[in-house]
């Protein structure tokens, strides 16, 4: 479908586009589009993790990037995020690793226990470990050893239970999670946990539920003062910040010797670099060693005497779906037990055929539009479904990801996550038993009949718009005499995908336009506009974007994350709630066996599948477009924190 639509929407300004290519180089002016006739480039293989240099090199590397904003130093007052990520620029060492195996190894934190009441966390903090002074602040000299004091300050700061001044969206996660963290002694830390947790704590570089901790210098931000220390980083990492200009350019320096993974390169350089097309020029001609790639042009790459690397695993790659945010299905907080009033939210102001409105007489409007026997939830339900089977994953992959990737049919479900069984259905049965299973024969979306029970519902959901066609005449959306079922609108931006994510959503939305639903796109500022909506609830169109998992390298027994849940409460979160997946946070999190925590994931799957409460799309690899005359490899360690690793697993060209 989607290669169909791409070819008769882009043939008529291919002559245009010729011309552009002309003076695209020097202007960075409209990406070329990629020759049909190049076979998808191979995945290359992943190495293992760059071992640490004997002291630092004296390259420097150059990283052309979309788009360089500040870094921040006092992470607590970070809005919606910065590019590039401070986690992927070396400032900072994490309490906890991904060992390849275990996403909870060892770092910072040498050791770390949960009692057996499952209310207390104890880390014992590495000594000799020191801070690092940028060259901002070489005035004020040395701030000295890392020790608890300085995890439990950051524990606390980055907590929105604790700090509920916090403005970065992972202050929810650690919220969820931690009470506050007090320092026993110069090397321990005691952290009361609000939630039994024994698969996975959010305090790794793995970045756990979307999460992890800055560990930065308390004794720095106390002696520059808060202003000053705002946009500078100070941690323990093997780069210090160097001279930064937003929106041009920004430099971090190899510190001599590091702790445990000294760089290979002296200097790190990213430089604002817009258009693709200038990006790739700037690596042919000298000017870049490396690249942020639009997966659409990968196949140009070796004609370009360029290639493309993986950064981390074949298993750590980036996920897309259209999130369905506004189906608020639960009236308690599970996080503190208040009451809450979903039905008062912005999005059951009118009725969306995809939001399912469970509230009876309490939902603001007359719901008209139902055939006999389909509620507003099923109804939703198969709408959400009609259009998952409206989207081209396979088309979007091989044309705007070069063949690299491979779809997936819910964020947390596809060929490369644990689990995964392409023959598995799903049926109203199994939903209806596992909510009698867990007690949650009073929850909302228990009693909703289903239009056809018997209906085999698939977790490798077919591109078929036939069926998807089929289900929305079942939901009472025909088509009308102008080809039109029913509007809706969605929201586009430059996504963890880069800048391909904007016609992933348009691909999205041809398919929906095929298929009769008039699609309106909307680009509005996702950090300014966007996120406070998703935050307050009030988000009622669907989302292209990633929510909250990042990678496919959790281990089979992972709760949902609790921006899945009304655990993210107060702050931002994925905008769809209810008792079920709260019920599997807290009992995936809490439950002690491996066995039953795998198959109560399972079963939570089985819920997002039958609900549709994720669009999935594709799945592509985490990687950057290299020169091979200047850079042999980068490979980090597994983290679902950026689209690339960390400088210090650069291994230049010899």
């Amino acid at each position: 479908i989607f290669m169909k639509i791409f070819r008769k929407t882009t043939l008529p300004i291919l002559a245009l586009i010729a011309l552009v290519a002309l003076v695209g180089i020097a202007c960075g002016d409209s990406e070329e589009e990629t020759p049909a006739a190049v076979e998808p480039a191979a995945a290359p293989a992943t190495a293992a993790v760059t071992a640490p240099a004997e002291k630092a090199g004296t390259v420097t590397v150059t990283f052309a990037i979309a788009e360089v904003s500040e870094q921040f130093g006092d992470y607590p007052v970070q809005p919606y995020g910065a590019s590039p990520g401070e986690l992927n620029m070396g400032y900072y060492d994490q309490l906890l690793v991904h060992d390849g195996t275990d996403p909870l190894s060892p770092w910072l934190a040498e050791e770390w226990t949960i009692n057996d009441a499952g209310n207390e966390l104890t880390l014992k903090i590495k000594q000799g470990v020191n801070f690092n002074t940028p060259e901002e602040f070489s005035s004020f000299g040395d701030f000295g050893e890392l020790t608890a004091h300085d995890v439990a300050w950051n524990l606390n700061r980055q907590n929105a239970m604790v700090n509920p001044d916090i403005r970065s969206g992972l202050g929810a996660q650690l919220g969820g999670t931690f009470g506050k963290a007090v320092a026993t002694d110069d090397y321990t830390v005691k952290v009361p946990m609000v939630t039994d947790i024994f698969w996975g704590i959010p305090i790794s570089e793995f970045d756990i539920n979307d999460t992890t901790v800055v560990i930065d210098s308390k004794k720095a931000y106390e002696t520059v003062g808060a202003e000053a220390k705002k946009l500078v980083p100070v941690g323990t990492g093997p780069f210090t910040i160097g001279e930064w200009e937003p929106n041009n350019r920004g430099t971090v320096h190899a510190i001599p010797k590091h702790w445990a993974e000294t760089a290979h390169i002296g200097t790190f350089v990213v430089v604002q670099v817009p258009e693709i097309t200038s990006r790739l020029a700037m690596m042919q001609t000298g000017q870049a060693d490396l690249g942020e790639i639009d997966f659409a042009r990968l196949p140009e790459l070796p004609g370009m005497g360029l290639k493309f690397i993986t950064t981390m695993s074949d298993k750590d790659t980036m996920t897309l779906s259209v999130i369905w945010p506004g189906n608020l299905w639960t009236d308690v907080n599970a996080k503190t037990g208040e009451a809450l009033t979903p039905w008062e939210s912005e999005v059951f102001a009118v009725d969306h055929p995809w939001i399912g409105c469970p509230w009876e007489d309490k939902c603001p409007y007359d719901d008209t539009d139902n055939p006999d026997g389909i509620s507003d939830m099923e109804q939703a339900r198969l709408v959400r479904w009609a259009l998952g089977m409206a989207i081209d994953r396979e088309g979007i992959n091989e044309v705007l990801q070069g063949g690299l990737g491979t779809p997936i049919y819910q964020e947390l479900m596809g060929p490369k996550f644990p689990g995964w069984d392409p023959n598995r259905t799903v049926t109203s049965a199994a939903i209806k038993g596992y909510h009698e299973k867990y007690g949650g024969t009073d929850w909302v979306e228990y009693d909703v009949p289903a239009a056809e029970p018997d209906y085999k519902w698939p977790w490798k959901i077919p591109t078929d718009l036939t069926e998807a066609g089929r289900l929305l005449d079942l939901a009472g959306y025909p088509k009308g005499s102008d080809g039109v079922r029913f509007e809706i609108k969605m929201n586009k931006y430059r996504c963890e995908t880069g800048d391909v994510c904007l016609e992933q959503a348009d691909a999205v939305a041809a398919g929906w336009e095929e298929l009769g639903v008039k699609t309106t796109l909307l680009t509005e500022e996702y950090g300014a506009v966007v996120v406070p909506r998703m935050a307050n609830r009030t988000q009622a169109y669907p989302v292209v974007k990633n929510c909250s998992v990042e990678t496919a390298n959790y281990p089979l027994d992972w709760p949902p994350p609790p921006s899945d849940s009304t655990f993210s409460r107060p702050s931002w979160g994925c905008s769809f709630e209810s008792k079920y997946l709260d019920y599997m946070y807290v009992n995936i999190n809490g439950e002690r066996d491996k066995a039953k925590r795998e198959s109560l994931h399972l079963d939570m799957v089985d819920y997002y599948f039958y609900w549709q409460l994720y669009g999935g799309m594709v799945q592509p690899p985490r990687g950057v477009a290299a020169n091979p005359a200047t850079i042999d490899s980068w490979s980090s360690r597994s983290s679902a924190a950026g689209a690339w690793g960390r400088p210090q697993h650069i291994l230049p060209a010899k």
